[in-house]
């Protein structure tokens, strides 16, 4: 009768986690594009607010 042994546990190697960049993805581009309209959107429209806020007060 062989000889029995413990089994050993596998060792794993952890693998780094690998990030995806946004902007390769048409979905990305489009999240993008609709930030920076909002963003200069809002900012000319602040713009024009205070201007008349100014102006008419």
């Amino acid at each position: 009768m062989p000889t029995s042994r413990k089994r050993s546990k596998k060792q794993t190697i952890e693998q780094p986690k690998v990030y995806k960049n946004p902007l390769k993805k048409k979905w990305g581009k489009i999240v993008i594009m609709l930030l920076v309209f909002g963003f200069l959107l809002g900012t000319v429209a602040a713009t024009f607010f205070l201007l008349f806020q100014m102006l008419f007060s």
